[in-house]
């Protein structure tokens, strides 16, 4: 006797093949969804998978994984108007669901919902308008969810998928302590240029009307230096490439001829095998006081807003001075303390002794390590891929073919090594790829492309790169300043990509047939493997929050709708990250795990931080190097840190940076 699930599925399935009768349609009531791209949160296996459910056959169908709350998803190609939506079902249905639209792909508007599904077909009318149409399913009828068909009728709007051209020269007309009035030339477009957006170093600042070629930015702070460019947008959301770069130094709010007192009282707190902990009493100033530095034989060797730091990378059992200066926010700066004497202990701190490994004129990026220690860096805006012999010797291993800079932070990016091949992404003149080159005696050999297609614009390019302890590549990519690709399946941008050596989709990636492996990430700069085979991600925010998650294969973590933990974050669905900072304090790129310790190089943040999985996170050398571009672990446990100070303008040869080598115990 069939169980009562088995008599069930044999009622869907009959009513799923009954076709009911649909209302007449409208003059303009055209099939918009008719092999148009479709996505879901999840997919069963590659013979279910999303666009299963727009090819018109009722034979094929879309599977969700079993859990309640699951989403497919249509991409109309245009702003569109949706009269009428038909949803067919197969065995398995939705309790709950909602049919919702959007402009962008990211902020949902609800047209219909219904706690009484049933299955069979359901012929839904209403008046929307939208280029995204998703059905938000959160209750299934027994397990998962099936659908034979999902149709969206209406009047379709005018496809556009070209961007428009940059937008023309930007240039500064007048500032203020506070304020810059930014103007430009206007950008070309097939259709009609929408609005323009201002960002100040990658971070977005403002909208502006399509027709406005000029604007005022506010709230600058005085005596600060500000690099600003502009990308044109359609109707479509089509994003251009970037102008050109400004950049603007404000001038001091008030005219300060008086420079700090000095700091009071400096004394030494603590003392350890590699570090030296200092404190003093305030400064005072006419106006403000910013920053104090740190200094030790005329070098600078760390800076903080507060009355107290610690100087780490010491050698152990050796005699130091250290004096400490105020600075106020004119930049002038106070005398000097007398010497603070301190004698580092016997032994090695967690985080140990520092010395520096190479000077470099360009901006270390990607760094690899061979088994045997020789090491491999990119070079960004050369191209180049450095070799550092076993005996520290530095010789070029090759250029990688067709590199191209962004004035921002495209160029050449990550690098990694596995089975005798230099893989490599970098920005190209149309994307940013993947590749990969014969290792052959030191130097670089045969180059084959992998996989292309990832968004580039000026900044948002993403670029770290890390094998697996599967075997498979894993990738960073940036959402090439449309947020709108981090939530958006059929786009390789705002995501975790997850590949094979060959550049093929691994069969067992979260969403059948694509690289995908998680989403929703604005710009991803760091990744790294625990004990565990954990994978943890750093990637930066806008102007909230930087952060650091546990990857989910599949999950969704939220950008743009949600920046760290703050935003729009209430959709259930979104990951919340393990870690945040304000972007202040980090603005994270590389990541290194060491004994369960991640270890986060900042850029902005100018500092390492230490993280023991499950512990609280330890700053260390605040200011000391400057900007901490990678961090990366040796074949013999240590760590090489790589700086990345002058690295704005993708200019070869043009930077001050170092590499240096971290001692670990």
């Amino acid at each position: 006797m069939a169980s009562p699930l088995r008599r069930l599925l044999v009622l869907a399935s009959a009513l799923a093949l009954t076709t009911v009768a649909a209302p007449p349609a409208q003059a303009d009531d055209v099939l918009l969804s008719l092999a148009r791209p479709a996505t879901a949160s999840s997919e069963s296996n590659a013979r279910h998978v999303a666009t299963k459910a727009t090819d018109l056959d009722r034979r094929t169908t879309w599977r969700s994984e079993g859990a309640d709350r699951q989403w497919i998803s249509i991409d109309l190609g245009s702003m569109s108007t949706i009269n009428r939506v038909v949803l067919r079902w197969g065995f398995l249905c939705a309790r709950s669901y909602s049919v919702q639209t959007s402009p962008e792909g990211v902020y949902w508007r609800d047209m219909y919902s219904t706690e009484k599904g049933d299955g069979g077909d359901d012929n839904l009318e209403f008046t929307g308008f939208g280029r995204w149409v998703r059905v938000s399913l959160t209750k299934p009828c027994f397990h998962d969810y099936e659908l034979r068909e999902f149709e969206v009728h209406g009047t379709p709007g005018v496809v556009d998928t070209a961007p428009p051209g940059a937008p023309g020269t930007l240039s500064v007309k007048a500032f203020t302590a506070t304020s810059v009035n930014l103007q430009w030339g206007p950008a070309s477009d097939n259709v009609a240029v929408a609005s323009y957006e201002i960002y100040q170093s990658g971070q977005f600042v403002k909208t502006v009307a399509g027709d406005a070629l000029s604007n005022n930015v506010t709230r600058l702070n005085p005596n600060t230096t500000y690099s600003f460019y502009v990308n044109a947008k359609d109707a479509a959301g089509n994003i251009s490439q970037a102008s050109n770069s400004v950049t603007v130094a404000t001038p001091v709010a008030v005219v300060d001829n008086e420079p700090p007192t000095v700091p009071y009282n400096a004394i030494v707190q603590k003392v350890s095998a590699n570090s030296v902990s200092l404190a003093w009493g305030a400064s005072s100033d006419n106006v403000a006081v910013a920053s104090y530095a740190v200094f030790s034989n005329n070098v600078q060797v760390g800076t903080t807003t507060g009355q107290q730091t610690t100087i780490a990378g010491l050698k152990q059992q050796t005699d130091y001075e250290f004096t400490v200066k105020a600075i106020d926010t004119s930049g002038k700066s106070s005398a000097f303390t007398a010497p603070i004497k301190a004698s580092t202990r016997k032994g090695q701190d967690a985080v140990g002794e520092v010395t520096k490994i190479t000077d470099d004129t360009d901006v270390p990026w990607g760094l690899e390590f061979l088994r045997d220690g020789t090491a491999f860096y990119a070079q960004r805006d050369t191209g180049d891929i450095i070799r550092i012999a076993k005996d520290g010797t530095k010789s070029v291993a090759g250029r990688v073919p067709n590199v191209v800079s962004t004035d921002g932070e495209g160029g050449l990016l990550g690098v990694e090594h596995k089975d005798g091949w230099i893989y490599a992404y970098h920005t190209s003149p149309t994307d940013n790829r993947l590749v990969r080159m014969k290792l052959v005696d030191g130097k670089l050999g045969e180059h084959q492309v992998l996989l292309t297609g990832a968004p580039r614009n000026k900044f948002h390019n993403g670029g770290r790169l890390r094998i697996g302890p599967d075997g498979k590549i894993y990738i960073a990519t940036g959402d090439g300043q449309v947020g709108a690709n981090a939530q958006d399946l059929n786009s390789l941008g705002g995501k975790v990509l997850r590949v094979n050596p060959d550049g093929s989709v691994p069969r067992d990636n979260p969403f059948p047939g694509k690289y995908v492996y998680s989403y929703g990430h604005r710009n991803v700069q760091g990744l790294a493997f625990d004990s565990r085979g954990r994978l943890w991600e750093a990637e930066l925010g806008n102007s909230v929050m930087d952060e650091v998650n546990l990857i989910k294969p599949g999950g969704n973590y939220g950008w743009p709708a949600c920046e760290g933990t703050s935003g729009e974050c209430g959709d259930p669905t979104f990951l919340q990250p393990r870690h945040t900072w304000p972007v202040s304090q980090a603005s994270p790129s590389g990541l290194a795990i060491v004994d369960d310790v991640l270890y986060l190089a900042a850029l902005r943040g100018q500092r390492l931080y230490r993280i023991p999985i499950g512990g609280e996170p330890q700053v260390f050398f605040e200011g000391a190097y400057g900007r901490l571009r990678t961090v990366e672990k040796t074949p013999q446990g240590d760590l090489w840190l790589t700086t990345s100070n002058g690295d704005k303008d993708s200019i070869p040869n043009n930077s001050t940076t170092q590499i240096y080598k971290l001692d670990l115990k």
